[in-house]
């Protein structure tokens, strides 16, 4: 993983996030002391303050959920392929060194599968996961999916503790959650905070949005990512992912149903489908509406198709307007976003689309997302 991202030389693998920072592996003494100032000390006050208004039978809970997940929270340590230097520059400066990274896995399987984000191991040269209790094992990537974020890595031992899955959708908006990973190699710290928002959306550099993210105002600092956010009764629904640098307390995790349906398939594959349109576009607009001579705003204007995608091959345009997408009306992004996500590769969506003045009916073979191309 390489390239510019607003982690910089904060890490000594670099993350591929922006506007985000990834909380990802820690690097330099001198990155260090600046993302404290930028992301911790807030984080701290925010938890003392909500502590003393936490009432014993709450703490209780607090103290058994924690118990109870610890001990499945790991720190995982990654070296990565030093990255490709021209000749003539090796001549001059030598060999480029191994970069390493530090980050959380979260044990959720007896056999040893451990889940992590796809930033913390994806291309690793090795992997190595240490649990609380002491012990520790070279690691195996299972497999990584970058239009997710998440990975899986297995580990062989004996009695390992597991963590157990549960929903982010049961935890309310003000719902209290813990954060427990790694940060700055800080084994087992525990951050409290609550649910503030859900379904929020963050895009890499590469374009692609991760969506449903989970929002907490939980400290989260370099080095939880792929660790755990946990619900007031131990289950784990969320895996914590990026931060905003230049905000206090927004952090954001992504949701435990999506990690979840990912990793069993990377577990099973390997390798994750990910269904696909292939097309851009915008919410009609008063703008819109004026411009392509439209009865209403209601649906989605089609601003671009992907030649040879699923849209492409059902006859879709760009300056249609699909009304109706399956059993579902859509006016919004999140509207074609969840007829997306709940379809599978190779589905077929009936469609209704305005174009020139009138209805028609076309359907669409979902496809498969392309993968994003590789950090340069």
């Amino acid at each position: 993983m390489s390239g510019n991202s607003a982690f910089g030389s904060q890490a000594a693998h670099r993350p591929r996030w922006a506007p985000v920072l990834v909380a990802a592996a820690v690097g330099c003494l001198v990155g260090v002391a600046m993302t404290t100032l930028v992301s911790g000390r807030n984080g701290v006050a925010i938890a003392q303050d909500r502590a003393t208004r936490i009432a014993p039978e709450s703490e209780r809970d607090f103290i058994q959920a924690i118990a109870k997940v610890g001990p499945a929270v790991v720190n995982i340590n990654t070296v990565f392929r030093p990255p490709n230097v021209p000749p003539l520059l090796r001549e001059f400066f030598g060999e480029p060194f191994p970069s390493e990274g530090q980050a959380s896995g979260v044990i959720i399987d007896k056999r040893g599968y451990v889940l992590t984000n796809n930033h913390v191991v994806e291309n690793a040269k090795s992997v190595k996961v240490s649990l609380a209790d002491g012990r520790s094992f070279d690691a195996t990537v299972v497999g990584t999916d970058p239009l997710s974020d998440i990975g899986v890595v297995q580990i062989k031992g004996d009695a390992l503790p597991v963590a157990e899955l549960g929903r982010s959708a049961d935890v309310p908006v003000g719902g209290w959650l813990i954060a427990i990973g790694n940060p700055f190699g800080y084994e087992n710290t525990v951050t409290v905070g609550v649910l503030s928002a859900r379904n929020r959306r963050l895009r890499a550099p590469s374009g692609v949005g991760l969506e449903n993210m989970l929002q907490t105002d939980a400290a989260i600092n370099p080095g939880n990512s792929g660790g755990a956010l946990v619900d007031i009764t131990g289950k784990v629904v969320g895996i914590p992912t990026a931060i905003i640098p230049y905000a206090q307390g927004i952090g954001f995790a992504i949701a435990a149903e999506t990690a979840s349906k990912v990793a069993a398939q990377l577990i099973a594959t390997g390798h994750v489908s990910h269904p696909w349109l292939g097309i851009s576009y915008v919410p009609v607009t008063e703008e819109v509406q004026q411009q392509l001579k439209l009865p209403s705003r209601k649906g989605i204007a089609v601003v671009s198709v992907q030649p040879g995608g699923p849209a492409d091959q059902a006859g879709i345009k760009a300056d249609d307007v699909i009304l109706r997408l399956g059993s579902r009306d859509v006016n919004t992004g999140d509207d074609v976003s969840a007829v997306v996500r709940q379809s599978k590769v190779g589905d077929k969506l009936a469609a209704t689309v305005w174009r020139a003045g009138q209805e028609m009916q076309v359907t669409i073979t979902v496809g498969e997302r392309p993968a994003p191309p590789p950090a340069t």
